[in-house]
């Protein structure tokens, strides 16, 4: 099997909704978890506080078709574009905006302090 793809997903909200979203996640993603395809995700918070991405979230499918079916049946609603503004108990009552994006890995690389250990 090759190298499964990165999905990047940059999250934008209000500096005073970030503690309740980053608190929130693991729920948030626990959908993901069963999802045919799901290789694992970290999630990453800014340490400026007025970072126009405060939360970017990492994680690993193996093909388009799986990421896309897992949002398909869990995070879309038929009623909503997939880029549209996200609300619900978990995150918040603030808006909060992903942008999601699937990429495939280029160049690599290596660690140089991984080389001499």
């Amino acid at each position: 099997m090759s190298e499964p793809l990165v999905l990047i997903n940059l999250f934008s909200m209000p500096a005073e909704s970030v503690d309740d979203f980053v608190a929130n996640w693991g729920t948030n993603i626990a959908i993901a978890g069963g999802a045919r395809g799901f290789r694992g995700t970290r999630l990453h918070r800014a340490l400026d506080p007025n970072a126009t991405y405060p939360v970017v979230n990492i994680a690993r499918w193996d093909s388009v078709e799986d990421w896309e079916a897992t949002v398909r049946q869990h995070f879309v609603r038929p009623e909503r574009d997939p880029n549209a503004t996200l609300q619900g108990p978990q995150i918040g009552s603030a808006p909060v905006t992903a942008h999601p994006n699937l990429y495939r890995v280029v160049h690599i690389t290596p660690d140089p302090a991984k080389r001499h250990a």
